[in-house]
């Protein structure tokens, strides 16, 4: 239904068709009502609020559209403003999560799109490649890197990331700019989006800046810290609580801020644990797996079943799984799978959530985004690019380390 939404009623939105399969799953019997409850990873629910609250006091307060502004100065072209946003997005994906680059970077998108004169598909679009591709080559871009980390027990996971994925990641951004460069360039005038601004600013900036730092300072702490015995080993999901306090305790729209989180994303998601939790029930995915269960450490294998088996189970819970039934947890396997399985979400828009964090914040500005195949039709060439680039590069590192 989400691949034919573009021919469904403007009022059907993903979160709704998402909502209506956990609903089917629960009557039909396919996971129970307490198995559902177990399947919500309430860890990134609790993460996506902290972030959604932030990423909309940087707005009200009017940091976004200053952002956006030195973005998209006069004085700069098109390949310059392309630089600043996908540097801007990358480097909050890398210490924020993909997740949390998604909902501060649609904003200053859709202003890039209007200073144009351009539709916002196609900056969204851009927003979604480099938020997928930026966050690769961090211990903590994605959920699924921390679920390698977690298993990998890397002594330096940020050094380690860097020096397998650090490179493919850079190559794979430079592309990215080149490419869409030529696209904005070809992109016809019209369509624009108003500039997205506050009606007017509610919310005072320096507690938006200092739950925005404070959430950067946790994350790091809690990366550089994994495995030490200083520090507690809290959840990325209470970071983000501790670091939206400040707009809790000093802001006077506390109830206006819990109205503006996108509750219909978190929905999504919920919704999303549900459906994912009753497909891995059902053992569809570890039967797939089975047949290849001595051959899962095999650089061919692991890169199209990280691929392909992300855009049908969901790149999460394929390496949850792959992990369990992987048998030797080398560093050049788990950097491929980590890569890989990262770069599947720039094939289709559920194959990454931070690509429905986009979809949904475009709509909460009032915003129509792209269509699911114009989404594929754009990021196709990247997605080669990067995953050839990937599987190369990792398999350069095997060769020279032999």
């Amino acid at each position: 239904m989400i691949a034919i939404r573009q021919w469904l009623p403007d009022w059907l939105k993903i979160w709704m068709i998402m909502t209506i399969g956990a609903v089917i799953v629960l009557v039909t019997g396919n996971i129970s009502p307490s198995e559902a409850l177990n399947a919500v990873d309430w860890d990134v629910i609790a993460y996506l609020f902290g972030v959604f609250a932030i990423s909309h006091a940087l707005f009200a307060s009017g940091i976004s559209e200053k952002v956006s502004n030195w973005i998209c100065a006069d004085s700069r072209s098109i390949p310059q403003i392309l630089f600043f946003f996908i540097l801007f997005v990358t480097a909050i994906s890398a210490v924020l999560t993909n997740d949390a680059a998604a909902a501060i970077g649609t904003p200053i998108a859709i202003a890039i799109a209007a200073s144009l004169g351009i539709s916002a598909a196609l900056p969204l679009i851009a927003l979604c490649v480099s938020v997928t591709v930026g966050s690769m080559f961090s211990p903590v871009g994605n959920p699924q890197n921390l679920l390698i980390v977690a298993d990998g027990h890397f002594t330096n996971p940020v050094g380690v990331f860097l020096e397998w994925l650090a490179v493919p990641a850079l190559i794979s951004l430079v592309f990215t700019l080149l490419w869409f460069w030529f696209c904005f360039k070809r992109a016809p005038k019209g369509g624009a989006p108003e500039h997205v601004t506050p009606d007017e600013q509610t919310m005072r900036r320096w507690p938006a800046l200092l739950a925005t730092g404070l959430l950067c300072v946790l994350v790091l702490t809690d990366s550089i810290a994994h495995d030490s015995d200083w520090l507690p080993d809290l959840p990325l999901g209470a970071l983000s609580l501790i670091a939206a306090i400040p707009l809790f305790v000093f802001s006077s729209q506390r109830v206006q801020l819990v109205k503006e989180v996108d509750w219909h994303t978190l929905i999504f998601f919920v919704s999303m644990f549900i459906v994912t939790g009753a497909v891995l029930k059902s053992g569809a995915l570890q039967e797939w797996l089975s047949p290849w269960h001595d051959q899962l450490g095999e650089p061919i294998l692991v890169t199209s079943i990280a691929f392909f088996g992300s855009q049908v189970f969901s790149n999460v819970p394929l390496v949850e799984i792959y992990l369990n039934l992987l048998r030797d947890h080398d560093v050049p396997t788990l950097m491929l799978l980590s890569g890989i399985s990262t770069l599947a979400g720039n094939l289709f828009i559920l194959s990454a959530a931070s690509n429905v964090i986009i979809v949904q914040q475009s709509e909460k500005h009032g915003v129509t985004p792209f269509q699911f195949w114009q989404f594929t039709r754009y990021v196709l060439p990247v997605t080669v690019v990067s995953l050839l680039v990937c599987y190369l590069w990792v398999a350069f590192l095997v060769s020279v380390s032999e």
